[in-house]
């Protein structure tokens, strides 16, 4: 109770010593007991056109203060961001004690010169000296800015950011997809200190035996907020509060993401040979340029069994000569077989008239029966198979045939009877 009388009588006796304050029309960098200057972080040198400057507007207070509102203004020649809350905490200056305020704002140019950066305006509710609440207003003094212009190629794309990172994934690997599977690429473009709207659109993604599908690409933006401390007060003021933007503990800055996709189907059996792609970028902490660089990709079947030049042959996609080299038995009575059956079924639908005696049709046909079965008698003897030869080639009529069916009889039926 003691405690408490004498903590009301310490105020009563500085409100006794306040001056009367009237509300001004205008705002006055300081008043007595309250003042709020603006203070540029610099790297040592001009900032560049589009890279981020932050700003810290601090405020100094040793009177009661009852209500507060920081009004950033608009100002022109800059794009600005609101990094976190307005942090309170006990302060010292010159000696003296009182509350501290900072607010930190995130400026990106948008053209080289001198720019002003516009007073920042807060508007107080304080008490009087007869205890009454009074409205008064004070501001930072405008402040200058020198802004220098990129020195880069024509055509580049402009990236200051502090800091810069390029990765990839592939929902399969690349060096062997299984026939018949496409790919999909996932690039992933991270920089702090920008806006997802300052990263470049996507990389252009092309290789002969590839077809290339370019998705949308996503993009988001986090303000990143150096947490000022964990307890308390502290602790409750760093917590985001809900807005167009979600908030993240960091360095202060936004934090800018963009992820390109694209869906990648091999069109031959040939490697396909992929780009590297390449994103310069300045670097505002080090102040020179630098290239994120992921290196170029090799997409190719894995080669398992059969190659997919094989299957385009075997269905007939691919025309090759018609060589004992370059044909399997395999592949010929595959296509013998494939064209008797199409030509019965044709013969079934259409009626024998389509295959009449001596006709050019039936004398195919008897070509490609006659050569299946030429194929099958050399494979029986080749195993010892003298039954199976002689009753395939007993049904020949060539010249070679004959030659061919004496000598399998003379070596099958010497000493015994036909089966």
């Amino acid at each position: 109770m003691v405690s408490a009388l004498r903590s009301l009588l310490a105020v009563l006796a500085m409100l006794a010593t306040l001056p009367i304050l009237v509300p001004a029309a205008g705002a006055a960098t300081s008043i007595d007991g309250a003042r709020l200057r603006l203070e540029v972080v610099s790297n040592g040198r001009p900032p560049m056109v589009q890279e981020m400057v932050l700003v810290r507007v601090r405020g100094f207070y040793t009177i009661p203060i009852a209500l507060t509102k920081l009004a950033v203004p608009d100002m022109p020649g800059f794009r600005v961001l609101t990094i976190g809350r307005e942090h309170w905490s006990e302060a010292e200056e010159d000696g003296v004690q009182g509350r501290g305020m900072e607010q930190t704002l995130a400026l990106f140019p948008q053209q080289s010169g001198t720019l002003t950066i516009p007073p920042v305006v807060q508007r107080l509710t304080v008490f009087d000296s007869a205890g009454k609440r009074v409205e008064v207003a004070i501001a930072t003094a405008a402040t200058p800015l020198a802004v220098a212009a990129p020195s880069v190629p024509a055509g580049t794309w402009w990236l200051p950011a502090r800091r810069l990172t390029l990765t990839e994934t592939w929902s399969e690997p690349p060096e062997a997809l299984a026939i018949g599977r496409p790919v999909r690429r996932t690039v992933t473009l991270e920089a702090e200190g920008v806006t997802d709207d300052q990263l470049p659109p996507p990389p252009k993604l092309a290789a002969d035996g590839l077809i290339v599908f370019s998705e949308a690409p996503e993009r988001r933006t986090v303000i990143s907020a150096e947490p000022k401390g964990r307890k308390g007060e502290a602790l409750r003021q760093s917590l985001p509060r809900p807005g167009r933007l979600a908030t993240v503990e960091g360095r202060d800055g936004p934090i800018g993401r963009i992820v390109y996709s694209w869906a990648l189907r091999p069109v031959s059996g040939a490697p396909a040979e992929l780009p590297e792609i390449a994103i310069p970028w300045f670097d505002t902490e080090a102040g020179e340029m630098r290239t994120a660089i992921l290196p170029a990709r090799t997409v190719a079947f894995r080669q398992a069994g059969r190659s997919l030049s094989d299957l385009e042959r075997d269905i007939g996609l691919v025309a090759t000569p018609a060589t004992p080299a370059s044909r399997s038995p395999g592949d010929f009575a595959l296509a013998a077989l494939a064209f008797l059956v199409a030509a019965g079924a044709t013969t079934a639908l259409l009626g024998r008239r389509l295959l009449p005696a001596g006709g050019p049709l039936a004398r195919l046909v008897g070509k490609v029966r006659d050569g299946w079965a030429r194929r099958r008698a050399a494979r029986a003897l080749r195993r010892g198979d003298l039954a199976t030869a002689w009753r395939l080639t007993a049904g020949l009529s060539g010249p070679e045939d004959a030659a061919t069916l004496a000598d399998v009889e003379r070596r099958l039926f010497a000493g015994g009877e036909r089966p």
